[in-house]
């Protein structure tokens, strides 16, 4: 296939996928979205390129580009959403938020409460400093993995295997407890009627973690 043939199909899939509203409402501007889309279909030719030996035709070619294509979109997003973010960075991966029980069910409230008190104490207590605060800044208040990279001084490899050793601790000291992570982001999943698959609630952070 052509470059400027694949870059179209990149181009298309990605401002609908925009246009579904995955994107903030700030995103999805007309200018904005555009130069968004064609900045992110450009980034992923170029990762198609570098990762063609990868590609093992275990699925069809466009159906592997475009998840390439997504994920640089949700990269971007989020790093923009964390430059807009008002985050004090003194607070950077210090802060654990206080979790807003949501729920209307009292018994399902208190499960919540139960879940994120237990999760919020084997943060503090089972993860090294520096497993925890890699973990709060990406997780809960959304710094981007490579700028989390930057900021600790490190490199996007390091930090995959830091938040990695850090969630098989979490979820060896869940069992400890008589609880799998399975169950705890259970007890987070919200109904399927009435969501949003682009929400960033309570379950997509927990998933982070775990």
């Amino acid at each position: 296939m052509a470059l400027a043939d694949l870059r179209a199909r990149l181009l298309a899939a990605i401002r609908a996928y925009l246009a579904k509203g995955y994107a903030t409402q700030e995103s999805t501007r007309s200018d904005e979205a555009q130069h968004l889309a064609e900045d992110c279909a450009q980034e992923a030719i170029l990762i198609i390129q570098s990762k063609l030996g990868d590609f093992r035709g275990e699925s069809r070619f466009m159906t592997w580009a475009y998840s390439i294509a997504i994920r640089v979109v949700l990269g971007e997003l989020r790093r923009r959403r964390w430059r807009e973010a008002t985050i004090e960075r003194a607070q950077l991966g210090q802060t654990l938020p206080a979790w807003p029980i949501q729920e209307p069910g009292p018994e399902r409230s208190l499960q919540q409460r139960e879940a994120w008190t237990l999760l919020a104490r084997l943060i503090g207590a089972k993860l090294t400093p520096l497993q925890r605060t890699a973990l709060v800044a990406h997780a809960f208040q959304g710094m981007p993995l490579d700028e989390v990279a930057e900021w600790l001084g490190s490199n996007r490899n390091n930090l995959y295997k830091l938040i990695h050793d850090a969630r098989k601790r979490l979820k060896q000291a869940l069992l400890e407890e008589g609880v799998t992570h399975k169950d705890l982001i259970a007890v987070f999943d919200e109904p399927k009627s009435g969501t949003h698959l682009h929400s960033e609630g309570k379950t997509s952070s927990v998933q982070r973690i775990l």
